[in-house]
């Protein structure tokens, strides 16, 4: 795993952090189960992709 992959799996779980804490923020319905659990899948797909590279 290169340095540039490592960069692109970080930078992918915390745009989905952030876009699905906007996403739950403007229904006034902030979840942090939700939040964790949206970055948990990212890296999962991130690290599928990695590894199949």
């Amino acid at each position: 795993m290169d340095a540039k992959d490592v960069a692109f799996t970080v930078l992918a779980v915390f745009s989905s952090i952030m876009l699905v804490n906007k996403w739950l923020s403007l229904y006034g319905n902030e979840d942090m189960s939700v939040v964790f659990f949206a970055a948990l899948l990212t890296f999962s797909f991130s690290a599928l992709i990695i590894k199949t590279k």
